[in-house]
């Protein structure tokens, strides 16, 4: 379950997800597992990549990551909103790889037609920046990446600390 790929029936339903160090299950599945992270589920380990931000002090040295979430945006694709479950440790962060996508914050988001959505407040992320997002932003306000003209690779990261060791790895 590392990818998956949505049934692209309309504009703005998902993006393609890779999955690294952890399982997480969005939705009730087949088997009746609950929205979370799956811990008996294979997938594979988080490339070395991501752990180099704390090194290149993108992150912070106490906050390792032990898990990622890589978004692949085709023209168009969203990420609906939502608050991230709290199976992940905070904070976590979004990196925009290939183009600038906004992030949109708000206790109540919007559906403004498919694959865009209105909030509070937004935040462009242009290529190459890097959001951290811990307290309220991460746990009281939904967020969604609404669907743009271009193409994108964005990573929302999940991390843990040293207190919190890598129990997501397989």
């Amino acid at each position: 379950r590392t990818y998956s790929e949505p049934q692209k029936w309309m504009r703005g339903k998902g993006c393609v997800t890779m999955q690294f160090g952890c399982c997480y299950n969005y939705a009730v599945d087949k088997n009746g597992n609950p929205p979370g992270i799956i811990r008996n589920e294979e997938v594979d380990p988080i490339p070395p990549l991501f752990k180099t931000m704390v090194t290149w002090h993108v992150l912070p040295t106490d906050c390792i990551p032990n898990s990622c979430i890589v978004n692949i945006y085709d023209e168009g694709d969203c990420i609906p909103p939502h608050i991230d479950h709290h199976d992940f440790v905070l904070p976590f962060c979004t990196v925009s790889f290939l183009s600038e996508c906004n992030i949109v914050f708000g206790a109540n988001l919007k559906i403004v037609g498919p694959g865009d959505f209105a909030g509070s407040f937004s935040i462009p992320l242009p290529v190459g920046s890097v959001l951290i997002l811990n307290g309220n932003s991460a746990d009281v306000a939904k967020h969604s990446i609404p669907g743009s003209g271009k193409e994108d690779l964005n990573n929302f990261q999940k991390d843990g600390s040293p207190e919190d060791p890598p129990q997501f790895f397989v």
